[in-house]
């Protein structure tokens, strides 16, 4: 089966599993490509495994020659369809001139590629987000005939809901990554229920054949570590103002790997903190990543409710830590307690509470033969809910079932 799978940003290192699903696909014996919508990130770091996929991305620009012939085809073989697009998407957001504005000038590139996947024999349009990728989609289904499918994952439901119902409708499934997030669907957006499939994200089960780690010895310090985007929603500013808080008999290292528009004003704040204690790595590719893990005592994931609603869903760097078997701090938000479930795979604090989020380090770091349990048993959880084989497989089933 020939697959496209439709993202908007392409490369992008945070969003490793929408190529661990292509990559799955592909295994399974399919056809499968990365559609993306905005144009190539080509300073992105790309993780060898993921080379191939990279190299063989379909793109279209928003406004070329090739891209208005394809959508003229495509208005002129669906003109009633296309009409009805547009005045859907005017109705769902005639309050939202933002999300309006963007929504039509993707109207021409998805008309474009509709023609362009019949031409190459697309068999299913998949959607990897619920916003624009899934706008995308639909308008390309509408207009081609090729089923489509989504995923829901986080900030591409929670900023708006705009069009979500309409999508969801039309669409063969609706596939979320948490039952936090199929309530939200249901009742908030009004998807129907029975188009809503719970299938979780994952990493691959060769990362969970690892030893726990061993308590440091002798003067070595605790190594903490954080890994994910230096943006606001991240919480890496709560994580430095509760290490200011921990005892000085504690002896502790923070590694921080990842990049972002926060960069300079962490590394400011940092300066607050004993010299030399904390380290700014920068974006690494995944082997990097895991060996960071490999020696690390404590992974946290202290993330806040960002602008517009951003949120987390489920981290995948929560499930790599797990997975190596690594003590966990997360934040009690959106789905991650259906990952992280406080003092049985993990410990949670609230969003944001500086003071929880030192009481609970410290906790780990004093008590560390109990974050070891809970370690193994975090392990053990994403063995068995989160590897990403048996998701996958149940992703491509949907997909096929479309």
């Amino acid at each position: 089966m020939k697959i496209w799978a439709i993202v908007s940003d392409f490369p992008k290192v945070t969003e490793t599993f929408a190529l661990a699903n292509v990559q799955a696909f592909r295994r399974a014996g399919h056809q499968a490509d990365v559609f993306h919508i905005k144009p190539f990130r080509s300073g992105e770091i790309v993780h060898p495994e993921a080379q191939d996929i990279v190299d063989a991305a379909k793109h279209l620009g928003y406004v070329t020659p090739r891209t208005f012939s394809l959508a003229m085809l495509g208005c002129l073989r669906s003109p009633v369809q296309t009409m009805r697009v547009i005045r859907r998407i005017f109705g769902a957001f005639r309050t939202q001139p933002k999300h309006l504005g963007i929504s039509l000038i993707l109207v021409p590139q998805a008309l474009a590629m509709g023609q362009m996947a019949r031409r190459a024999g697309v068999e299913r349009l998949y959607a990897e987000f619920a916003g624009y990728p899934a706008t995308v989609a639909w308008i390309a289904s509408r207009t081609s005939g090729i089923p489509f499918g989504f995923s829901a994952h986080a900030h591409d439901i929670f900023i708006t809901q705009g069009l979500l119902d309409v999508k969801a409708r039309r669409a063969a499934f609706v596939r979320t990554i948490s039952e936090f997030n199929r309530r939200f669907l249901v009742q908030k957006a009004g998807v129907p229920q029975d188009k809503v499939h719970v299938i979780r994200c994952g990493v691959s089960p060769d990362r969970a054949d690892c030893d726990l780690p061993e308590p440091p010895s002798g003067a070595e310090p605790f190594r903490i570590l954080f890994v994910g985007a230096l943006l606001p929603r991240k919480g890496v500013d709560v994580l430095l103002r509760a290490l200011a808080h921990l005892p000085k008999s504690l002896t502790w290292t923070l590694q921080i790997i990842g990049g972002g528009s926060q960069d300079a004003a962490l590394r400011q704040l940092a300066q607050s903190l004993p010299e030399g204690r904390v380290t700014f790595d920068g974006p690494q590719p995944s082997d990097k990543v895991r060996q960071a893990m490999s020696v690390a005592h404590l992974v946290v994931v202290p993330s806040v409710e960002g602008a517009e609603g951003r949120s987390e869903g489920i981290p995948v760097v929560l499930m790599e830590a797990m997975a190596q078997g690594r003590p966990v701090i997360a934040s009690r938000l959106s789905g991650i307690p259906e990952l992280v479930e406080d003092g049985h795979t993990g410990r949670l604090v609230p969003p944001g509470d500086v003071q929880a989020l030192a009481t609970r380090i410290e906790h780990v770091l004093s008590n560390y033969e109990a974050a070891l349990r809970m370690a193994a048993a975090g392990q053990a959880r994403v063995r068995s809910h989160y590897n990403i084989d048996q998701n996958a497989a149940e992703l491509l089933a949907l997909i096929k079932g479309a």
